[in-house]
């Protein structure tokens, strides 16, 4: 008997998964970061749990395998700073030099773009959430690719109550980051909007 699919909030990409994906695309270094990236991302989001009650750790590993399967963006930077993107978020020990000492500089960058200091409130919010946008929009394209596929994976999610206002959210994606794609010209960075504009037409019908 054929078992039912999961919903998606409850998909599993595993670390077999991840490395049956890439291993024979990426050379043993590269592997070697992609996997090392796991580790310490897996650790620092090892307890941690999204509003659906799912491991917060299943959203990052969904992240990673949009830019696996989806894309096929196969750069063990990017994979490796999508891993780690909430890293410094989360984690009191740590640090943007921690990550540049184990993953380079480049993987470094993309992590510090991607990181917003969480726990503001009021207007020290607003300002840090304009400066995120403002930070995002002159980064690399790389950046705005991790960016993108972490928002998508979210859109998927928003039925499930990961966030607990879904059309601001959704809004807010649509106001601030789908005219950051406009103009790239990027392949991957057009799938991404795409698929985030088809999940925005369903919850507005």
């Amino acid at each position: 008997m054929t078992q039912p699919l999961p919903l998606y909030n409850q998909i599993v990409y595993t670390r077999e998964d991840l490395i049956a994906d890439v291993a024979h695309e990426l050379d043993p270094a590269g592997l070697t970061t992609v996997l090392g990236a796991w580790e310490m991302a897996s650790s620092v989001h090892e307890f941690q749990t999204r509003a659906d009650a799912t491991p917060y750790f299943w959203h990052i590993a969904r992240v990673v395998k949009i830019l696996v399967r989806e894309l096929r963006y196969l750069s063990p930077d990017v994979l490796a700073a999508a891993l780690l993107h909430d890293v410094l978020e989360d984690s009191t020990l740590i640090t943007a030099e921690v990550v540049k000492f184990n993953f380079g500089s480049y993987v470094s960058y993309i992590v510090e773009v991607l990181t917003k200091r969480i726990r503001l409130t009021g207007p020290a919010r607003l300002r840090e959430d304009a400066e995120y946008i403002e930070r995002l929009s002159y980064s690399s394209i790389d950046c705005k690719i991790v960016k993108f596929a972490e928002r998508l994976d979210n859109f998927r999610c928003l039925e499930f109550g990961v966030k607990r206002n879904p059309f601001q959210y959704i809004d807010e994606t649509a106001t601030h980051y789908f005219p950051m794609a406009a103009g790239e010209n990027n392949r991957m960075l057009d799938t991404l909007v795409a698929e985030m504009k088809k999940i925005k037409g369903k919850m507005a019908g």
